[in-house]
């Protein structure tokens, strides 16, 4: 058999897409290392000032998310739909170079550290939402629902590869300062942009039909229909499908926000200094990202093809069910929360976060941008916000074997909804 043959059984993919699927998975890749040097530094600085203050740092976040999104929408009308993201790169590109200038020029002992380190927090969960979902609403207009289908869980590879690059150059090289990181984040994030365009060339190359291609140079030569920043809660309301979307992000992040406080508690409890708990986040973003890219490239895709879209979705809602349910034989344990929480990041990753974006594919132009970026950012921020207030209301009443059987409960909700979301998907065309 001749390798093109193998590689075809293996992925699913015909030869003239790989250049198309390896622009798109190194874009993926430079922009999820871009992420990844920040997130263990803002987890890091995200508990300088104790983990209560976790909860007042999601809010802040839901507030700017806020913000940032009506900009954004309002963006996207503004300008041709090829521009839009370069905007938001280059935004977030120039952001990083401030940090990283301010990081040089204050100290860690001074009064102002303790506030750039709440900013820095607050913008760098924006910073992730705004980047990542910008650039799967470029992916999802270039892909057809087919390709998406054999290609979307190898390009999520390329976010795990990415992660444990920029999670490995943070463990590894610890004696390396914080701003150094920022900056190689401003420049991977500069780069993602020569891959962009591309991606766009490319999936313009593959079409065969000239109406086609018409009709996709338009698409990208034109701003989305309305500059009005509601129209994103209009299309929701007015769709079951949609509506059911936003429950599933809204469980979704519940369950990870109570994983998540419960984690920083217990890191900040065992490990004493800044340095040692970047590198203890670091060491488990290494963990995650290893398991999932090894997923993401040998299995998403069969799963998907072979099982259905079902599995994807549902599956981690009721393994992390049963998660918590441990999580109340082993906590306080450090193991205990890091294998559930890395089970539960995994599974996003390498099963959630593709079929999150397969589910965008079927709906229109103006749905993949102002919704898709609405669900990322304000959504999903929202649950953030929410769901940490919850989570410490039901601490402090019931404690911490309250918090992990309602967490068990919301699982199993959100495995549930999963199951439903995925039988609208497969009516869509």
């Amino acid at each position: 058999m001749k390798f093109k043959d193998k590689f075809d059984l293996l992925f699913e993919i015909r030869r003239e897409e790989i250049k198309l699927l390896l622009y798109s998975a190194f874009f993926i890749f430079s922009l999820f290392c871009s992420y990844a040097l920040l997130r263990p530094i803002r987890d890091a600085l995200g508990i300088h000032g104790g983990s209560d203050e976790l909860k007042w740092l999601f809010l802040g976040t839901f507030v700017a998310t806020i913000v940032c999104s009506f900009v954004a929408m309002w963006l996207s009308g503004a300008i041709r739909r090829k521009l839009y993201t370069d905007a938001i790169f280059i935004f977030f590109a120039l952001n990083l170079l401030g940090f990283f200038i301010a990081m040089r020029f204050i100290g860690a002992q001074s009064p102002a550290f303790a506030t750039l380190c709440r900013v820095f927090y607050i913008w760098v969960s924006v910073f992730n939402l705004f980047v990542i979902s910008s650039a799967w609403s470029v992916l999802a207009d270039v892909f057809s629902k087919e390709m998406s289908k054999s290609m979307f869980g190898i390009i999520s590879a390329g976010a795990s590869l990415g992660g444990i690059t920029g999670a490995g150059l943070v463990s590894f090289l610890r004696e390396v300062s914080t701003q150094n990181f920022i900056f190689l984040s401003a420049f991977l994030l500069l780069f993602a942009l020569i891959l962009k365009n591309l991606i766009i060339k490319e999936g313009l190359n593959l079409l065969q039909n000239e109406s086609e291609k018409a009709n996709f140079t338009q698409k990208f030569a034109s701003p989305l229909p309305s500059k009005n920043p509601l129209d994103g809660f209009k299309i929701i309301a007015k769709s079951p499908y949609l509506l059911s979307f936003v429950g599933f992000v809204l469980l979704l992040t519940s369950v990870s926000t109570f994983l998540y406080m419960e984690q920083a508690r217990i890191v900040r409890a065992v490990f004493e200094t800044r340095e040692a708990r970047a590198a203890a986040f670091a060491n488990i973003d290494l963990i995650v990202q290893s398991a999932s890219f090894f997923i993401q490239i040998f299995l998403t895709a069969k799963i998907a093809k072979f099982f259905g879209i079902k599995w994807l979705l549902a599956l981690l809602g009721f393994v992390i069910a049963l998660g918590f349910i441990l999580l109340g034989f082993t906590h306080p344990a450090f193991w205990g929360i890091a294998l559930v929480m890395s089970l539960r990041r995994i599974g996003e990753y390498a099963l959630v976060k593709p079929a999150r974006e397969m589910l965008f594919v079927p709906l229109d132009s103006e749905s993949k941008y102002k919704v898709k970026n609405f669900l990322d950012t304000v959504v999903y921020r929202g649950g953030d916000a929410l769901s940490s207030q919850v989570e410490s209301v039901a601490l402090a009443k019931f404690g911490v074997s309250g918090v992990l059987i309602l967490g068990a409960i919301i699982s199993f909700v959100w495995g549930i909804l999963g199951l439903n979301l995925s039988k609208k998907y497969e009516k869509l065309k």
